[in-house]
């Protein structure tokens, strides 16, 4: 089953957000397994969030514990709130 997973910090910004990526996903042309769409921008009011679609929430934990979370402590980023639902439609032009 896909879920959405919304990751998001009024404390994380732009260099954050991009120094992580980069630590986390260092060759784009090889997403990590189980990704189907990435988004990210910044939040209403300051912050910033990143939203998700992946195949299962195992994929989604296997990239945050494994490379995301060692990725943002490295960088010494704050911590960041996660909300991950059930997709249950999706339009994809």
């Amino acid at each position: 089953m896909a879920i959405l997973a919304h990751n998001q910090s009024p404390d994380w910004n732009e260099e954050l957000y991009l120094g992580t990526l980069e630590r986390a996903i260092p060759d784009p042309q090889n997403p990590p397994s189980g990704l189907v769409a990435h988004f990210a921008g910044p939040r209403e009011g300051g912050g910033w969030q990143v939203i998700d679609v992946w195949e299962s929430e195992e994929h989604l934990r296997a990239f945050l514990e494994g490379a995301v979370l060692p990725a943002a402590k490295e960088l010494g980023a704050p911590p960041f709130d996660t909300v991950v639902t059930e997709v249950r439609n999706s339009l994809i032009p």
